[in-house]
């Protein structure tokens, strides 16, 4: 089972998954602010990721929802509210399609497109040769994905963490479920509320408009929230303004 830990012991249920980067301690600056009252938080961090490192694993969106599920059994949890960041919005949009029954609302922190980003075998290459290098070449690629209004200091924090946090054989081995396959079923409609909150200093395809339009079709009920001066991050850049959109939509 993946690593987990629990906040809260509230009636509604918020199962929280981790982006490429790092494990749900992205969510640490965020956690001082969480309703412990009305909400029930696990935090779970993917195969090779965290609490779950040295896991092996396929690294497939069938997979990663599988494992999701099995944290929420465990949990006793019937129905709960799926939030991912990045690129486990993709494993939250096909909980919420393909599970519907146990997913009552879902939440995409900065998603990139479900189609994915369509990498070519060069691109694609490119970052599993970065996902596997060393520090100076995570560097220069995050200087690339991580651009915008941030100092140095912001970066060589991401690059510690990365390295930290994850195993460089997962990092390589997620790449193909954002950057080429993206959501298996494009066509199912998701029929619960969905929130897509957004950095507007993140990369065009994950901003406000380009998820609009990414999303409008397969989710009829969706919500986006976009924040003008926050980038990939918003749980580490705005945590208390993420923390309130968050719950607001997870009491509705």
């Amino acid at each position: 089972m993946l690593g987990f830990d629990t906040i809260g012991t509230g009636a509604r249920r918020a199962l929280v998954l981790n982006d490429w980067l790092c494990d749900t301690s992205t969510w640490d600056p965020a956690r001082p602010y969480l309703d412990r009252e009305k909400i029930s938080w696990a935090f779970a961090d993917l195969r090779g990721y965290g609490r779950s490192r040295g896991r092996a694993g396929e690294h497939t969106v069938e997979e990663v929802a599988a494992d999701a599920l099995a944290v929420a059994d465990a949990l006793g949890w019937s129905t709960f509210t799926i939030v991912g960041h990045s690129m486990s919005t993709i494993v939250a949009l096909h909980l919420a399609q393909q599970f519907s029954k146990r997913i009552d609302r879902a939440v995409l922190l900065c998603p990139p497109p479900p189609a994915s980003f369509g990498y070519d075998d060069e691109t694609l290459e490119r970052l599993v040769a970065v996902a596997k290098g060393d520090d100076a070449l995570r560097a220069r690629a995050l200087a690339v994905m991580l651009a915008g209004p941030m100092p140095d200091g912001w970066r060589r924090f991401k690059i510690d963490r990365w390295r930290a946090t994850s195993d460089p054989d997962a990092v390589a081995g997620y790449l193909p479920l954002f950057g080429r396959r993206g959501l298996p079923d494009r066509a199912t409609t998701i029929a619960c509320p969905v929130l897509a909150i957004t950095g507007e200093q993140d990369a065009p395809p994950m901003r406000s408009a380009a998820t609009k339009e990414n999303l409008e079709r397969l989710c009829p009920a969706l919500e986006v929230i976009a924040f003008a001066e926050c980038g990939h991050y918003p749980m580490q850049e705005m945590p208390p303004r993420l923390v309130g959109a968050v719950e607001a939509f997870v009491a509705k």
